[in-house]
């Protein structure tokens, strides 16, 4: 009696299909996690900024599109970062960016991704020691 071992040839075009599935979705979200990687080093760097110098929202704004540009990120556009001024404050304290990538997948289907960066170096108010 002749019994079958290992795997048949449907058996491995099935597993084929499903690795190059997920091959997909890797090569589709791995450059939007990238990019918002290079988001976020560059928000530590301004987080540095805000604190060692005094800024304006024009200056701010200047200088995060201009690190944008160097850092190659695409998705963050003018209207999806918040610039606010500090509470008894003139100058810049808080920056949030809001936004959202899609990349196409498979016909109508699109992998979205919804990323969300904030830092804040306003000062925290102390309490009195008695």
């Amino acid at each position: 009696m002749n019994n079958q071992r290992g795997m048949t040839l449907i058996s491995w075009v099935i597993v084929l299909g499903i690795i190059a599935f997920f091959a997909t979705i890797a090569l589709r979200l791995i450059p939007m996690y990238q990019e918002y990687f290079g988001v976020k080093n560059i928000m530590q760097g301004m987080e540095t900024e805000l604190r060692d110098n005094k800024l304006t929202k024009a200056q701010v704004n200047i200088m995060l599109l201009r690190r944008f540009n160097t850092g190659y990120i695409h998705s963050v556009k003018k209207e999806n970062i918040i610039i606010e001024r500090g509470k008894n404050n003139a100058f810049v304290t808080k920056i949030k960016i809001d936004y959202e990538v899609r990349e196409p997948f498979i016909a109508q289907i699109d992998l979205i991704g919804h990323f969300i960066s904030e830092i804040d170096v306003e000062p925290k108010g102390r309490l009195r020691s008695q």
